[in-house]
C-alpha cells in the first residue's frame, strides 16, 4: 500500500474493499498497515481502525461468513469516513537521518518524533524531527 496517500486517497481505497472479493485477504492487510500510520499522527481514527482490524482478522478461510465480511465492510467505511473528515492531507514523517538513512517515521502532531532516540546527532542543535 502506498505510504503516500492523502486521507482522502485512503479513504477511496477503503471504500472500495466492497468490491473485492472476501477471499482476497491481502489488500485487506495493506489497507489495515496504511491506516496503522494515520493512527500515530490522529490519535482519534484509534478505533475506526481498531475495528477495521479486528474485523479483517475474521476473514480468513476457516472463520470468512457473509456476516464477517459485511463487517469488514462496514468497518472499512467506517475508517473512511473518519479519514475523510481529515481532508486531503499527507502524513507528516521524519527527515531526520538515522545510521539506516532517513527515519521516515510517521510525526506526532504534537511534539518530537517517537524515534528521536534513533536519530544521529546534528551538527546545528536538538533534533525536533521536523
Amino acid at each position: 500500500m502506498n505510504e503516500e496517500y492523502t486521507a482522502a486517497e485512503l479513504a477511496g481505497e477503503l471504500s472500495a474493499v466492497r468490491h473485492l472479493s472476501p477471499e482476497l485477504t491481502g489488500p485487506l492487510a495493506m489497507l489495515d498497515e496504511a491506516s496503522l500510520g494515520w493512527t500515530l499522527r490522529y490519535p482519534q481514527l484509534t478505533e475506526a481502525h481498531q475495528a477495521f482490524a479486528q474485523a479483517r482478522g475474521r476473514q480468513w478461510p476457516r472463520t470468512r461468513t457473509e456476516q464477517t465480511w459485511q463487517q469488514v465492510v462496514a468497518c472499512a467505511d467506517n475508517l473512511a469516513a473518519a479519514l475523510r473528515e481529515l481532508g486531503d492531507v499527507s502524513l507528516e514523517r521524519c527527515t531526520q537521518p538515522t545510521q539506516w538513512g532517513t527515519c521516515d517515521r510517521v510525526l506526532p502532531e504534537q511534539g518530537p518524533c517517537r524515534a528521536g532516540q534513533d536519530h544521529l546527532a546534528s551538527a546545528t542543535g536538538p533534533e525536533t524531527g521536523r
